[in-house]
């Protein structure tokens, strides 16, 4: 009787056995030598697409860079003239004019700063009126105007916010009706055929500024001619204004709120939302 071969014995160098070991062999090598491959090629892309995420954080941050340094490079001068240009009802008008209005009383004495209105109105015939009883207690009683419109702009009273701030009403009536005989307010707002786009009543007070400066919506900040950008918070206004200063005054030191408050009439603290607007 033969005896048993071992395994070993059977793999002849030839043999079909020898042969079929030796090809699963080389297909084993072959199937891990493409996983490894597979993997590497993998790991390689990853690493590319983490390179090239970091590049495009990076330039993003450089951009971000950039267009924060052009919109704080402004004209200076030695008295510097900031403008802001809003409408009386405007929800994100009035969030600003509560950042505004602390600088311009910090630095009343430094520049020239105060508040104009958009050449239209979106908020209908309460907000003509109210444009115009701003731009007379600004412009005969100066010296109550701050106290009037932080009022105002707190809580939407404008009988209260007159009494409280002791404006002459006298005066105020006086200043009104000559305003709108110079330039024609409630006339325009009476004849829809003149409103813009057929939908808004225009507001002629400041059209050869709003002209000037391509003004379109309300907030609109203007520094020594020029559009300005600036967060809604006294602090963000203050340095606007102050880099504006061949040499800043000694006010610019002083560190003014860095909150901002909600859009619309109140205190509540909110968003600087420094793109949201009335208009386009």
């Amino acid at each position: 009787m033969d005896e048993k071969k071992s395994f070993f014995e059977t793999l002849k160098p030839g043999s079909a056995l020898a042969l079929g070991v030796v090809g699963g062999v080389l297909l084993l090598g072959t199937i891990g030598f493409i996983v490894l491959g597979v993997i590497m090629l993998k790991g390689s892309g990853n690493a590319v697409a983490k390179t090239d995420n970091t590049v495009k954080v990076a330039q993003q941050a450089q951009t971000q860079q950039n267009n924060q340094q052009a919109q704080t490079t402004v004209t200076k001068s030695d008295r510097p003239k900031a403008e802001l240009f809003v409408m009386a009802y405007c929800p994100y008008g009035l969030q600003m004019e509560k950042a505004y209005l602390p600088a311009m009383q910090l630095l009343k004495n430094k520049a020239d700063i105060d508040v104009k209105f958009v050449y239209y109105s979106m908020h209908g015939q309460k907000e003509i009126e109210e444009n115009t009883r701003q731009y007379c207690i600004e412009k005969d009683q100066m010296d109550k105007y701050v106290s009037y419109l932080t009022c105002f702009t707190g809580k939407d009273d404008y009988k209260a916010c007159l009494a409280s701030a002791g404006i002459n009403q006298t005066k105020l009536n006086s200043c009104t009706a000559a305003a709108d005989k110079q330039f024609g307010i409630m006339a325009d707002f009476n004849d829809q055929s003149k409103w813009l786009s057929g939908q808004y009543p225009l507001y002629p007070v400041y059209t050869d500024l709003n002209q000037q400066y391509g003004v379109q919506g309300s907030p609109t900040l203007i520094i020594n001619g020029a559009e300005a950008q600036a967060d809604r918070t006294p602090e963000a206004v203050k340095q606007a204004i102050c880099a504006a200063f061949n040499t800043a005054p000694a006010e610019c030191k002083t560190i003014l709120s860095k909150t901002a408050t909600a859009a619309g009439f109140g205190t509540a603290a909110g968003t600087n939302a420094s793109a949201a607007a009335c208009g386009s």
